[in-house]
């Protein structure tokens, strides 16, 4: 256990920074302390990007991050898209059945029938439009996550990447 200089609390050795005031060991302050840790960080994995690509590495992270909301926009679209395709098979089905109904005596009943017939068609695959569109959506979220976390992108390029909704 370690006395934070700051706030006086006691604190764990397994930590840095004090749990209440988020102040350093030494009493920095908790900006100086992350900033200190952040600009290690940076530059080790930078180094290693540029060793295993030959290149800058934090420049690489927004087209990866640019991918990655391409393929959640394009997931959600698929969803919504399955779940349109859903509705117009189920109407066609039940106006199919409301047709050919029409062409005998127990033309009610047929349509009852028939329209029972198109939900029961539509109905999974408007479930798995919703499914596909809700995977999108945890997809996007989970980008969102890590552009706002990541110590590799300045905030310009967070704010820019956020903004691609």
């Amino acid at each position: 256990m370690w006395r934070c200089k700051q706030c006086k609390e006691e604190c764990d050795d397994d930590f840095d920074v004090c749990w209440n005031c988020g102040a350093g060991r030494d009493g920095a302050p908790a900006e100086a302390v992350f900033e200190a840790e952040r600009v290690e960080e940076d530059l080790e994995v930078m180094s290693l990007n540029a060793q295993s690509t030959g290149k800058g590495g934090r420049r690489s992270l927004v087209p990866r991050y640019a991918d990655a909301y391409l393929v959640a926009r394009s997931t959600t679209d698929f969803g919504s898209t399955l779940k349109v395709i859903a509705i117009l098979m189920g109407i066609v089905v039940a106006i199919a059945g409301a047709i050919l109904g029409s062409q005998t005596e127990l033309g009610g009943v047929f349509d009852i029938a028939w329209i029972l017939t198109g939900v029961i068609t539509a109905l999974p695959i408007y479930i798995l439009g919703i499914l596909v569109s809700a995977q999108g959506q945890i997809l996007k979220a989970t980008v969102d996550t890590a552009v706002n976390t990541s110590p590799l992108l300045t905030k310009d390029e967070m704010r820019k990447m956020l903004s691609l909704d």
